[in-house]
């Protein structure tokens, strides 16, 4: 997920592969009435037991679902993005990304939510996060989509688009806006972040925003297992998935590479 490769903006306006319904910014319609479907556990080959993964955040070819099928057992699409333009937006590769994933008999999907947050350098406003989570959320259900994990993305950028750039102790208030938010979704949700770049964003490595919510952590030294994580921050002791590789080719398609215990 590093901000070479996510940073995309989409135009105000931009048409999406479905259909979002309307949603007041005060609603959030996916609010359960049924429990979290448990996790599933299938085969794994990578080191420790864990699963081989990857992330993408870019559409990529037929040729690329096919590899990467043989060799991984998971892969984390971008399904909503910053979008700085539009105040953040569904990605438009989101939904024929997951099919395409399913087409090729990818074992796990998850998906992730880089949220737009902050003050944007072109001045437009991003949504409320109830109105962001929410057409994130329609698309998922729309669609029928079956994801293990969906992932809230916790991190810094500047251009083109800006995220966590308001004062720290307002960054930790927005944080645990949404993480509240997450804890009431029917959703498997986790937090993705950097246990570097976190007393960047928020007033001290400690701060706690869902540490009660799984971690799937960054720590680029390219060490597979989600087990070798050793920069915690903000009240994790342990992680779900690890980010070991960024920016590196995979069956012909840039991908971060990762492992999952599940």
């Amino acid at each position: 997920m590093h901000f070479s490769r996510v940073l995309v903006a989409l135009a105000a306006g931009a048409s999406f592969v479905t259909a979002i319904p309307a949603v007041s910014p005060t609603q959030h319609p996916l609010r359960p009435t049924k429990t979290k479907s448990p996790i599933k556990h299938s085969p794994t080959s990578g080191p420790g037991g864990n699963l081989k993964a990857v992330d993408i955040s870019v559409k990529q070819s037929a040729s690329f679902w096919t590899c990467l099928a043989k060799t991984y057992q998971k892969v984390v699409i971008r399904g909503y993005q910053q979008a700085c333009g539009s105040g953040g937006a569904v990605d438009k590769n989101f939904v024929a990304s997951y099919n395409a994933a399913k087409a090729a008999g990818i074992q796990k999907i998850d998906a992730y939510m880089f949220p737009c947050t902050g003050t944007q350098p072109n001045g437009v406003k991003c949504k409320p996060p109830t109105t962001q989570l929410a057409e994130f959320e329609a698309v998922i259900a729309n669609n029928g989509m079956q994801l293990d994990y969906v992932w809230f993305d916790v991190e810094p950028t500047t251009q083109p688009c800006a995220a966590w750039n308001l004062v720290k102790a307002d960054n930790l208030a927005l944080a645990k806006e949404y993480t509240a938010m997450l804890r009431q979704s029917s959703l498997n949700w986790g937090v993705y972040g950097n246990g570097n770049q976190w007393s960047g964003i928020f007033p001290s490595r400690s701060s706690d925003i869902g540490s009660d919510l799984p971690l799937w952590a960054v720590q680029d030294d390219h060490k597979p297992g989600a087990s070798t994580v050793t920069t915690f921050m903000g009240g994790w002791t342990k992680a779900v998935g690890k980010q070991y590789s960024e920016d590196v080719q995979v069956c012909g398609g840039g991908v971060d590479q990762d492992s999952f215990s599940s």
